[in-house]
This record gives structure tokens, sequence and C-alpha cells, in this order.
């Protein structure tokens, strides 16, 4: 077996910024633990995407919401973005519900170019000093937090974890499903 190169070391360091699963965060470091809880108000704030859409979660109450924390070098956020633009947003994009991707230390262009590169269709928005993301924890990317209409924190996860996902995707239905039954 060979020995790693520069490069590799920095690939290892770069991919370990990104974990664990939620499914682990009992073991996580505690700088990577979330500052929120299921069942708590979403923490306000406003973000203005690449297009120059302003979204406030404030106003967004009445809506599902997920929020996406992610960054394009992120391995674990480049395997789950397909997926969230698939599997999620060109199925249940609606008037009612809204994906929100926001990139951690990221600018405007950087994610811009990604967009394109990727065919993101859902809204993003850059955070290059953490504003928005030091509201939620200090590490650990991806993390999603599923916001319920009445602006509450119906799930929430860090780490890309495919059975998480799935379970994102079933709550994120059920949610739809209430809003449409009411």
């Amino acid at each position: 077996m060979g020995s790693l190169k520069p490069a590799g070391y920095l690939f290892v360091v770069l991919c370990a910024a990104c974990l664990p699963s939620a499914a682990q965060t009992s073991a996580a470091p505690d700088n990577w633990r979330a500052r929120t809880k299921v069942g708590q108000k979403m923490p306000a704030f406003s973000v203005v995407d690449t297009a120059g859409r302003r979204f406030s979660i404030p106003e967004l109450n009445g809506t599902v919401v997920l929020v996406n924390f992610w960054a394009t070098w992120c391995g674990p956020c480049r395997a789950e973005i397909p997926r969230l633009e698939k599997e999620i947003w060109e199925k249940y994009k609606s008037g009612h519900f809204v994906v929100l991707g926001i990139a951690r230390e990221q600018s405007k262009d950087e994610i811009s170019k990604f967009k394109d590169q990727q065919g993101i269709t859902y809204p993003i928005a850059p955070d290059p000093h953490r504003d928005v993301y030091k509201l939620f924890a200090d590490a650990g990317i991806p993390r999603n937090y599923l916001v319920g209409a009445d602006g509450t924190i119906l799930y929430q996860t860090v780490g890309y974890d495919r059975a998480e996902f799935d379970a994102l995707k079933r709550i994120v239905e059920q949610e739809l499903a209430k809003l449409q039954n009411r």
C-alpha cells in the first residue's frame, strides 16, 4: 500500500470536516452538536440568494422550509445535493415548500458557478462569515433543518446518511400532506 501524497492529506482533512452523520451525533465532538433541538422555534435569520431574492425565516411562516448548510468542497455535501434537487425539491416544490441551501464560508461567485455546473434549481445563498451558520453549530456539514409551517424544527441532521435522508423525505411528504388537508 502506498503512502499518502500531500494532496491526499488535504483531501482527508477536508472530508473529516464534513462528518459525522446525525446517527453518530451522540459520539460527535461537542463543537459539532447542534445549538437547536427538534420542537423548538427555528432561529430567525435572513439571507439573499444568488438571484438576489431575500429569504427570511419569520416571513416564511406558513411554509414548510428545508434549510441545508453545505460547501462546494465538502464531499458528503456533494453527494447529498443531487438528492436534494431530484428527490425533494423537484418533487415537492410549491408555494407551500422551500428548500434553501446556505453555503458556509463561501462567496456568491463560488456558489453561483457551482450551482450552474451542478444544475441546482433551488435557492442557494452565501454565508461567507458564518453569520447564519453560527446560530446552529460550530462545525459539521452538511446540516439539514426541516421547519414546519408553524416555524418549529421538525427534524435536524448533521452529516450525510442515506437512511436519514430517506427519513427526511418522508417527513417532508407528511408535513406537506398536513398542509393540503387543512
